[in-house]
Order: structure tokens, then C-alpha cells, then sequence
């Protein structure tokens, strides 16, 4: 016989309207206030970031003391589903803590995730490598993504930023070869970072990108020049690669994109680039802009 916390379980696990969302958590809190996994739903629904904190931060050391008494080894977290519960909690506190502009408490709780084996399609890799750039901890970057041999989005787009704000003397040639690299990852991530395509819709397949994409997109305003130089290659490829072609609602069309590479001064390279394309192909595009070593300068 189910208990009446199992049937509201059961509930969460079908509905996807939020309200009702919020409302069958606060029915499960009324019959079990301490419950981890309730509590975990009550942070995701909480928009005030002190107060979704508050919760995270409460109800993970609660959950961290349980574990300890059951005497559940760290090691072993990931395999038992009140450690799993906990690593979530921990997890969801590095982003509110990075949001929150905490940055040291953020490393913290992201390094203690990295020490275990978790299926979480690179978003805790992609988490630490953020708090690193937000650090400007650009060193440590380059020499951890030489180890890293996990090549996340959040690997491609790091290595990128570091190599590019290490550059010496202008010379931009080994953060242009990462630049192209981490484009043929995702193609479309740099235009969700930088505003130039919406927010795919469900079963498109591009869920993924775009949230990455919204992760890192405060990267590039670190510094004018990354700034400049980071739009500079994505509005190249977008050019070559036709994204422009449709003005859409919004009115800006190639011509309009072409102006503001030019003020970029990325005019030379378009022009020079422009003839060698021979298709729609992505990658092909990416390959002759590496070839041609743009943005190297």
C-alpha cells in the first residue's frame, strides 16, 4: 500500500505545469516537512536566489549528516539514492552560488561533484570550467583542459576564452584554432550566446546548446576586446553560412551583420574567405576559416 508521500511522488513524476508542480510539493512537505527530494523541488521552484539557497544549503547538510550516520562512505554516493539526492543538492547550490557572485563557495561545491563519477552529460565539467573563467583563473584553465580528456562544450568554449585573454603581443593564432574547434562542436551555440537565434523549441534537439549557451554567454563581456573578437568569428561563419540570408522579424540581415563585421574589422576576411565556400556545409565553412587561420590576428 502506497503511503500518501509515495502517492504525491507518483504525481510529481507526471505533471508538468508548475503551479500544480508547487502545489503537490507543499502537500508532501505538509505530511514529511524534512523530506530531501521535496525540499529539492522546492529550491528548483524558488525564484529568490537567498531563499533558494537557504533551502539548498539546510537541506544538504541535513541529508550529508544522515549519510554520515547510515555511514554511507563519500565514495560511494553516487550508488545510493539518499547520496544521489545530496550531490543534486550540491550541485544546485554551485549554480545559486555562482549567480549569487560567490565564487569561492561555487569552486568548492563544484570540485566536491568532480570527485565522483557522475552521468550528467558534462554539466558539472561545464559548471567548474565557469566558475574558473568568472574567477579569471586563466592558467588553471589552459593546464586543465590539457588533462581533461572529457571534451564538453564547457572544455572547447574555457580553453578558448583563457587562450585568448593569455594571448601574447596580439598574437590570437592558438585561441583562433580553439575558436574553429569549439564552433564545429555546436555550430549554433555562439548565436544563442549572442542573441542572434531564439530558443529552440521542444524535440528540436538544440535544448542542450541553447542551455549551455545560456550558461556562458556573460562570458565574452569579461573584456571588450574578447568581446570583439569572439563576435568577429561568429558573424564571419554566419555570413558564410547563410544565417543571415533571412532577416526575420527582427530586420537584420546580411547586410546589416556585414556593417558591424566590417566596424570589427573582419571585412578582410570575408572578402578574402567568401570565394573559397563552395557549399552550406557547416563544417566544410569551419575548415576553410581555420585553414585561412582567421581570427589569428
Amino acid at each position: 500500500t502506497l503511503s500518501p508521500l509515495d502517492i504525491f511522488k507518483c504525481a510529481l513524476l507526471e505533471t508538468e505545469d508548475e503551479g500544480e508542480l508547487a502545489e503537490l510539493v507543499e502537500r508532501a512537505l505538509e505530511i514529511e516537512p524534512d523530506n530531501p527530494e521535496a525540499l529539492l523541488l522546492k529550491a528548483d521552484l524558488t525564484e529568490d536566489e537567498e531563499e533558494r539557497l537557504d533551502i539548498l544549503s539546510n537541506t544538504a547538510e541535513a541529508v550529508r549528516a544522515a549519510l554520515n550516520e547510515m555511514e554511507v562512505e563519500e565514495e560511494d554516493f553516487e550508488a545510493d539514492e539518499l547520496g544521489m539526492v545530496y550531490l543534486a543538492l550540491r550541485q544546485r547550490m554551485a549554480f545559486t552560488l555562482l549567480s549569487l557572485g560567490d565564487g569561492e563557495g561555487a569552486l568548492a561545491a563544484a570540485e566536491e561533484l568532480l570527485r565522483h563519477d557522475l552521468d550528467d552529460e558534462g554539466a558539472t565539467r561545464n559548471l567548474y570550467y565557469r566558475i574558473l573563467i568568472e574567477r579569471g583563473d586563466w592558467s588553471r584553465i589552459i593546464e586543465e583542459t590539457l588533462q581533461d580528456e572529457d571534451h564538453q562544450l564547457g572544455w572547447a568554449w574555457a580553453r578558448v576564452a583563457a587562450a585568448f585573454m593569455l594571448r601574447q603581443d596580439g598574437n590570437a593564432e592558438t585561441a583562433a584554432r580553439m575558436f574553429w574547434e569549439a564552433l564545429a562542436m555546436g555550430p549554433n551555440v555562439p548565436f544563442y550566446m549572442l542573441g542572434y537565434m531564439d530558443e529552440p523549441g521542444e524535440g528540436s534537439g538544440e535544448e542542450e546548446d541553447f542551455n549551455f549557451a545560456i550558461l556562458y554567454e556573460d562570458v565574452w563581456n569579461l573584456s571588450r576586446d574578447l568581446l570583439n573578437w569572439f563576435s568577429r568569428g561568429v558573424l564571419l561563419f554566419g555570413l558564410l553560412s547563410g544565417r543571415f540570408d533571412d532577416p526575420g522579424e527582427e530586420g537584420v540581415g546580411s547586410e546589416e551583420i556585414l556593417k558591424i563585421l566590417d566596424s570589427l574589422g573582419g571585412r578582410e576576411e570575408y572578402d578574402r574567405v567568401a570565394p573559397l565556400i563552395r557549399g552550406d556545409d557547416d563544417l566544410e565553412i569551419i575548415e576553410t576559416l581555420a585553414a585561412q587561420r582567421c581570427l589569428a590576428k
